[in-house]
């Protein structure tokens, strides 16, 4: 493969004034000035050379499952990752998985349930493309993506050269990578590798799923089983995409469930104290560096946005407050309304600083 393919495929792909909101999961959002697809890693590495020719800002794009678009659009390239295939390797009871960025997420989830390759069950219907989950550490139900994540190949963008980078220099974090933290800007992803156990047994570690599985799993539960129970809870907090499903209009959970220390922990209970029951008591969760999770969900409601509140276009989820749900015709100047409302009163009521999950394109910072 030459370099003039790329540049070649880049060309024929690149559009003009392209709306963006359709390929959102939140379904807001203007018009990208330029768009180009890149289903092979010389065509995306064109198109970014590309846009520094014309000295254009650029915005790599996946599933659309983690963003809000400004009204005004992105001025400059938006670059969609599309990158396909999926290799793989079995060593006795490892499976080890590289899977192209541009691949779905839950596609691969259940490609390996599929195997019996076990590491990944519990976070089976997030959607999006595998090369996101890195950069947010993807969790859910008691499951981490890096806890299979071996290493990955990202293209820098300083140095226009494609590098392999170990998972102990992802920087994983509780819902955070170096890839979002200051790497945000520096890096594209283009493949992942993991590692799974072949016919290993199914996480179940988290509570909400521990209760579902002992009502409805029976004694040994399979992977199988425990990728329809995550896909049944997510499906009734609405955050499996559905379109028959109004609720599921989002980009998920769009606030990280705050960790605290131990004494924000005391005061926020404090606060919590003055203002619920004892039988409404808040939810804490110890994490192992001696700190305490909260549920983001549970300050939300109980500052007073509840699930199903409207605001204009936009609201919270009917079934789970978590979520800003676009109720038809949203713009995203609604979006950041209703954020900016959520994070005053949680933080009025409790002292908490709520931080949003999605990223944010095309805003004024």
């Amino acid at each position: 493969m030459t370099p003039q393919t790329g540049e070649a495929e880049f060309e024929q792909s690149l559009r003009t004034d392209v709306l963006l909101a359709p390929m959102t999961t939140l379904g807001v959002g203007g018009r990208a000035q330029f768009f180009a697809d890149a289903s092979r890693v010389d065509a995306m590495i064109a198109g970014v050379q590309w846009a520094r020719s014309q000295a254009l800002p650029l915005f790599v794009l996946g599933g659309g499952s983690n963003i809000v678009i400004a009204d005004g659009g992105f001025p400059g390239l938006v670059l969609r990752v599309s990158l396909r295939g999926m290799i793989t390797r079995v060593e006795g009871r490892r499976a080890v998985v590289t899977v192209a960025a541009g691949e779905d997420w839950d596609g691969f989830v259940a490609a390996c349930v599929a195997r019996n390759w076990a590491g990944v069950e519990c976070l089976s219907g997030i959607p999006g493309r595998v090369g996101a989950t890195p950069i947010q550490n993807v969790g859910a139900y008691g499951q981490e993506t890096s806890e299979t994540l071996v290493s990955l190949k990202a293209l820098n963008l300083e140095t226009g050269r494609l590098e392999e980078i170990s998972a102990a220099e992802c920087e994983f974090g509780y819902r955070t990578s170096r890839f979002k933290a200051g790497g945000r800007d520096r890096f594209i992803i283009t493949n992942v590798t993991y590692q799974l156990k072949v016919n290993g047994s199914p996480a179940i570690r988290y509570a909400e799923l521990k209760h579902y599985i002992a009502e409805h799993g029976g004694a040994t539960p399979t992977l199988e089983d425990v990728r329809e129970a995550v896909l049944t809870l997510r499906r009734r907090k609405a955050m499996v995409i559905d379109s028959q499903d109004p609720d599921s209009r989002s980009v998920g959970s769009f606030f990280v469930n705050p960790v605290v220390s131990r004494e924000e922990f005391e005061e926020v209970n404090r606060r919590a104290a003055r203002s619920t029951t004892g039988a409404d008591s808040m939810p804490a969760f110890p994490t192992t560096d001696d700190r305490v999770k909260l549920s983001a969900a549970w300050l939300i409601e109980r500052a007073g946005v509840k699930r199903g509140y409207a605001h204009g276009g936009v609201g919270t989820s009917t079934k789970h407050a978590l979520a800003i749900v676009n109720r038809g015709g949203a713009t995203a100047r609604e979006v950041i309304e209703l954020k900016n409302l959520i994070q005053s009163r949680v933080m009025e009521m409790f002292g908490v600083t709520l931080t949003p999950e999605p990223v944010f394109v095309g805003f004024e910072t």
